[in-house]
């Protein structure tokens, strides 16, 4: 039932899209951009990924697997052309603004996805510019849409399928149906959780076929139509893990890899970090937080899946609701980890929900009578979740037991100043300490392959050096062989990160578990430096060439 939009021609069209493409992009970069620059708030997420692209240009060996395998690829793949325009602009490498902006142009795609939709449903302009403002102009939307996370990509692509989807079901056109699967497959390549929505949407591809053909034709139709949808997914599956399997010897490293989600999960574990995420009155306050009708929306859909036969709404809570009860599940079982940001599915679920509810289509008799009630009640959700939807989330951000982050919390310190000085707030300093370390390290104008280190907590001083090639690091070639026999490779150094405060054992602590407190006989303090805590978190030790034992030669 696609519509064009009333009293536009396609060219104008077309310039009122990319407008608001355009603008939308602007602003999430120019938000992230103050926040990271000036006020020094940003999700360490985002520039990592960055420093992962910077690995594959910039390291003393240059080469793609060195974007790591641990985390999906299509961040850092997008930033890699970004990157050498830090000699014009410093702050894409220094502060990782590079991933801001690769992932604000897909925030802002998600935004027009959800204008699409809504114009396929026929649903009246002014109902179309508050379903955008709810979802483009919501706080979570506005702050991590220049994050460089992934979360920007993974709902672009997600609502692409969404709006797919909600396409075949008029038209039953395979085409339909190929382009929602080239849209998971490339979701997958942002986030694990895609395989959530590809379950739900081929449940709901394989429900709908296998009631609506003939019986001759079933089977095969079903079979195939699940083919269509969920081949470009398997090929991304199958790609990365054939990939990661020949370059790290793991398929699966989130799971398997001493820096994966599990590892990272069993440290905090082990430090009772994550008591708080795993409770379900934590998991309902902080759903309703971030859209305080996403539970209305799910109980009202389902009854009317059900009760009136509306396969439509099915599609986002099949595919949103799927990636966001996973997140709910993840956090409860403490499999994941419980953060805020996880539950934004939420946000354009309970939008495409209201917009399933506001497709027009009753007779002039129906809009007075109980059939118009899925209209009125989309409009009262759209309308709610402007002017109190918005504003519960801006305010619930800033409560750290919700906004479990400091890019949310900490914005408290710009909205109140007074009560919570800037200096005296410790996630104003993350990333700081890194910055003069890098500094002094540049500084000392050591040559290329001077200092061994593991990027997994350091990978901010690689950024903001300005001299990267000094560093021996994990993704380099001869790292391995470095890292067991470093005074016979050059290295002069070795920098060490404080144990107690890594979010997983990296390989210098794994190697020399005592570096970190005695030197391990090979190295000799001569630089320690704090973290934003205030806490030590670098020793910089000379590396000396500790008494080996003569090998014992066997005669022959």
């Amino acid at each position: 039932m696609a519509v064009d939009p009333v009293g536009r021609s396609p060219s104008t069209e077309r310039w009122y899209a990319g407008a608001l493409f355009v603008s939308l992009t602007a602003f999430y970069i120019a938000v992230s951009a103050v926040l990271s620059v000036r006020y020094n708030l940003f999700d360490g997420d985002g520039p990592s990924r960055v420093a992962h692209a910077g690995f594959a240009l910039m390291s003393r060996h240059p080469h793609l697997s060195a974007i790591g395998f641990v985390w999906n690829p299509l961040p850092s793949l997008l930033e890699l052309p970004l990157l050498p325009l830090h000699r014009i602009w410093p702050e894409l490498k220094t502060y990782g603004l590079a991933g801001g902006l690769q992932s604000a142009p897909f925030m802002a795609g998600a935004a027009l996805v959800v204008r699409r939709i809504a114009i396929d449903r026929g649903v009246p302009s002014a109902w179309r510019i508050v379903a955008v403002g709810v979802f483009a102009l919501h706080p979570m939307v506005v702050t991590y849409g220049g994050s460089g996370l992934s979360e920007a990509a993974a709902l672009f692509f997600v609502l692409l399928c969404v709006r797919y989807l909600l396409l075949w079901l008029d038209t039953r056109s395979v085409q339909q149906l190929a382009v929602a699967g080239i849209a998971l497959g490339l979701g997958y390549l942002a986030r694990y959780e895609v395989i959530v929505a590809a379950a739900g949407a081929a449940l709901f591809v394989g429900v709908i076929t296998a009631t609506t053909r003939a019986t001759r034709a079933r089977f095969s139709s079903t079979i195939l139509n699940v083919i269509v949808l969920v081949f470009p997914l398997m090929v991304s599956f199958v790609t990365w893990a054939l990939a990661s399997w020949i370059m790290t010897g793991q398929m699966f490293p989130t799971l398997t890899s001493q820096y994966g989600n599990a590892s990272q999960v069993t440290t905090a574990l082990t430090r009772n970090s994550l008591s708080e995420d795993q409770d379900w009155i934590t998991q309902a306050v902080r759903l309703t937080a971030m859209q305080p009708f996403a539970g209305i929306a799910v109980a009202v859909g389902v009854a009317m899946a059900i009760y009136r036969r509306r396969a439509d709404i099915a599609v986002p809570l099949l595919t949103l609701g799927g990636i966001l009860a996973f997140s709910i599940w993840g956090a409860y079982t403490e499999t994941t980890f419980g953060w805020f940001r996880y539950y934004m599915p939420a946000v354009p679920m309970v939008i495409v929900v209201a917009l399933i509810w506001l497709t027009p289509g009753m007779s002039p008799r129906d809009k007075i009578t109980a059939r118009a009630l899925p209209q009125r009640l989309g409009g009262a959700t759209l309308a709610l979740s402007l002017v109190v939807g918005l504003p519960v989330t801006a305010v619930s951000m800033l409560n750290k037991d919700i906004g479990n982050h400091q890019l949310q919390f900490g914005l408290k310190s710009l909205v109140l100043p007074d009560e919570y000085p800037a200096d005296e707030q410790w996630y104003r300093r993350v990333g700081v300490d890194d910055r003069i370390l890098a500094r002094y390290l540049d500084r000392r104008q050591l040559p290329d392959g001077a200092i061994l280190m593991d990027t997994f907590m350091n990978w901010g001083i690689w950024l903001a050096s300005d001299r990267p090639r000094q560093f021996i690091i994990d993704t380099d070639y001869d790292y391995t062989a470095t890292l067991n026999r470093p005074w016979d490779f050059g290295v002069q150094y070795i920098l060490v990160t404080n144990p107690a405060y890594n979010a997983a054992p990296d390989t210098v602590q794994m190697r020399y578990p005592t570096l970190w407190f005695d030197g391990a006989g090979i190295g000799t303090l001569v630089h320690s430096a704090q973290g934003a805590f205030g806490q030590e978190q670098w020793r910089l030790y000379r590396i000396s060439k500790p008494d080996l034992p003569d090998p014992v030669r066997t005669p022959r």
